[in-house]
């Protein structure tokens, strides 16, 4: 029986009877003399003596647990001797490519270390399909789009965990494809140490890109520095993206702000509550005093545009990521910006006091007899207005409507159809407007103008009431009650259908389909008498 015997090869413990001992020492030792002069002599050996322990363990088995002479033999054949390197260097540029491809075999599936981006798996899988890099990683980056990128994702993640880095020479020849021999592995380790060499004279190789340091890396450093580092990149690409954001927005939006301020409708029409004004000013004008306009302006103006400033230069640091001493101006800027919604919000509660008290003026009025037992109510096409057309109120139809002119401001009534207990047809105008006290209000309202005519069965309503400027605009309003005796019928033109308003009908008609028809006044409401 031969005697066995122990050794401890890259790590791994392996039983080889004594001839089969006596040719691996007299093989490593031929190794050793062969490589242990050169610069990257102790590199080359490590990795020989990994891929010899690579193929052992592909010679042992459950029934057979020694090594032999003649696996020995068989391993030594793959590997190639060391004087046999002197040959193929010779002989390379005579083969050239062919060489290449007689060595090849199946390749093995490594994360790339001499490549990496992130975690080395792109370049790896370029290696193992035999493309180029850039072409995997847009392959990558088109599959992770086109899936949403979450599977994309998660399958980078568990191919970094699972997949192991090709760290040794023998590992990245099966990267490549190609066979793992002694002089593979030297050429393999010189290129890989001519290019450390390089990187080390332009500065570029760090410590803590070292193979030492690579070995002794653990999953866990690598799993957080690659999410650091993406989440880092992801985090910068949304701050660009938002930065961009805010400038677009501050720019835009301050744009349109100043053309609102200073040009006047044939610039940039304006519309207000319906109605074309020109003018931030023709609006105020409306409504408040004219003496507090510059200040108001003033303080209007730094508390719009000074958030704005402040939004496009935030978007600007935030895409170009620049430091400013910029304290003081912001500090200054911001109590301007205080100070001017202070006063801005003490001087609508100052207006807003003129809307404190709501006031009216009523008047009622006995319609003049006619021949027959139908009302027409129609609205007056007549007036001749600057500036204003016909279809003002079917293009704004709502119920706050302003119409400005230099010396009026006009506002949309409001027609109501009642029953009423009574032999004779009335109508009357409620005005109502609001003040700092109920005597201020009712003032307000009296002082609106509103003009109607009657022509015997037919009454016309003008569309509008008037406030005969430099009154204010404290939401005066107008609303004009037609009352209709039981049995009495009226006929609503079709001009009046954006006006009616209040109007009871026996079958819950909405008020815009009255118009144009003749109704009945019963003692529920009004009826159709095509019904």
């Amino acid at each position: 029986m031969k005697t066995t015997i122990k050794i401890n090869l890259s790590g791994q413990i392996f039983t080889l009877d004594e001839d089969a001992y006596q040719v691996l020492k007299d093989y490593l030792d031929s190794i050793s003399s062969r490589f242990r002069d050169t610069e990257e002599g102790l590199e080359i050996i490590e990795d020989i003596e990994s891929r010899i322990a690579e193929l052992f363990q592909e010679k042992i088995s459950e029934k057979k647990q020694v090594i032999t002479i003649d696996d020995v033999r068989a391993i030594v054949i793959i590997m190639g001797q060391p004087e046999e390197i002197l040959d193929e260097e010779g002989s390379t540029d005579d083969q050239g490519s062919s060489t290449y491809t007689k060595g090849k075999k199946s390749r093995k599936f490594y994360r790339d270390p001499d490549n990496t981006a992130i975690g080395g798996v792109c370049s790896g899988l370029a290696a193992y399909f035999g493309i180029e890099i850039w072409l995997m990683r847009l392959l990558w980056v088109v599959f992770f789009f086109a899936t949403g990128g979450g599977l994309m994702f998660i399958l980078y993640i568990v191919l970094w965990i699972a997949v192991p880095k090709a760290y040794t020479a023998a590992e990245k020849l099966e990267m490549r494809g190609e066979k793992v021999t002694v002089s593979n592995i030297e050429k393999t380790v010189k290129e890989e140490y001519e290019t450390v060499k390089e990187n080390v004279k332009e500065g570029y190789q760090k410590v803590r890109d070292s193979k030492e340091l690579k070995k002794t890396k653990s999953v866990l450093d690598e799993i957080l520095y690659v999410f650091g580092k993406f989440f880092l990149i992801l985090f910068k690409i949304i701050l660009f993206i938002i930065g961009f954001s805010l400038i677009i927005t501050g720019v835009v939006t301050l744009s349109a702000l100043s053309i609102g301020f200073f040009f006047s409708s044939a610039v940039f029409p304006m519309k207000f509550f319906g109605s074309d004004i020109n003018s931030y000013a023709e609006i105020f004008g409306i409504f408040g005093d004219p003496t507090n306009l510059t200040f108001i302006s003033i303080a209007l103006f730094f508390t719009i545009v000074i958030p704005l400033i402040a939004l496009i230069y935030g978007g600007i640091k935030m895409m170009f990521r620049f430091k400013a001493n910029d304290k003081m101006i912001g500090l200054t800027a911001f109590v301007l910006w205080i100070i001017s919604l202070i006063f801005l919000i003490s001087m609508a509660a100052f207006e807003g006091w003129h809307f404190n008290e709501y006031g009216k003026a009523s008047t009622t009025h006995e319609l003049i007899a006619f021949p027959t037992d139908t009302l027409l109510i129609s609205m007056n096409s007549d007036l001749e207005i600057e500036g204003f057309s016909d279809d003002w109120y079917s293009r704004y139809d709502d119920d706050w409507h302003i119409f400005s002119t230099d010396d009026k401001v006009y506002g949309k009534i409001d027609i109501d159809i009642s029953p009423g207990d009574i032999v004779e047809w009335e109508m009357t105008v409620r005005k109502h407007s609001q003040g700092r006290n109920t005597e201020e209000a009712s003032i307000n309202a009296d002082n609106l103008n509103y003009n109607w005519t009657q022509e015997s069965s037919t009454i016309l309503l003008e569309p509008h009431f008037s406030l005969d400027k430099p009154n204010r605009w404290r939401a005066p309003g107008t609303r004009v009650t037609v009352y209709v005796p039981e049995g009495k019928y009226v006929r609503l033109d079709k001009n009046t259908r954006h006006f009616l308003n209040r109007v009871n009908t026996v079958d819950k008609i909405l008020k815009r389909e009255l118009a144009g028809e003749v109704w009945k006044m019963t003692e529920e409401g009004l009826v159709s008498i095509n019904d």
